[in-house]
């Protein structure tokens, strides 16, 4: 397989995602450990290549054809987000907490519901000008140092086909340098 063709593979279709993500831990697992301690990008080079690569996966990848973060993460919501949402549905802020907002345990602030209550049928956001801010973020591939949150992302790998994607592009190309490394050779004497 050419490297333009590697490039060009998304796999969009959920089960498969679903199935290849489970399959492949141990590898994900493995790739991790190079990149922390064996990748010879630096923490700003390695940010800006995931950059570049989730920028051409998602002029692939249409987010309204999936819709899974909406309906399967618990969003987390702050003090501006509940602030804006209110606005938006022309309520209080109390009113709108009331409604749509719970805090778990620990203090944390989301949506009281799954999938969100602000999802529409054909996977659209209702409020999507003033969505909170960890839609916004969602799937956090653009946020900086990437090795540190690497075991984070590697949860959402079976939900959102771009972190797949996008995830399994770098896989292969890391792979592919990685090998194309010299390697020391075992010479005979004689």
């Amino acid at each position: 397989m050419t490297k333009q063709s590697q490039e060009s593979t998304i796999i969009r279709e959920i089960k498969l995602i679903e199935r290849y993500a489970a399959k492949n831990e141990a590898n994900d697992m493995r790739f991790r450990s190079f990149v922390l301690h064996d990748l010879a990008l630096n923490n700003p080079e390695l940010n800006e290549k995931v950059r570049v690569t989730t920028d051409s996966v998602w002029k692939e990848i249409d987010c309204l054809t999936c819709g899974r973060c909406c309906r399967f993460l618990q969003v987390t919501v702050d003090d501006e987000d509940v602030l804006r949402l209110a606005r938006r549905l022309k309520c209080t802020v109390h009113e709108f907490t009331a409604r749509f907002v719970r805090t778990a345990t620990d203090g944390c602030s989301h949506l009281a519901s799954t999938p969100c209550p602000f999802l529409k049928p054909d996977n659209r956001c209702s409020v999507y000008e003033d969505r909170p801010k960890s839609c916004r973020d969602f799937p956090y591939l653009y946020e900086g140092d990437f090795r540190s949150r690497m075991l984070f992302l590697m949860e959402y790998l079976p939900l959102c086909p771009i972190l797949f994607n996008v995830w399994d592009r770098l896989k292969r190309e890391f792979t592919v340098r990685n090998s194309e490394k010299p390697r020391k050779r075992n010479r005979r004497k004689g």
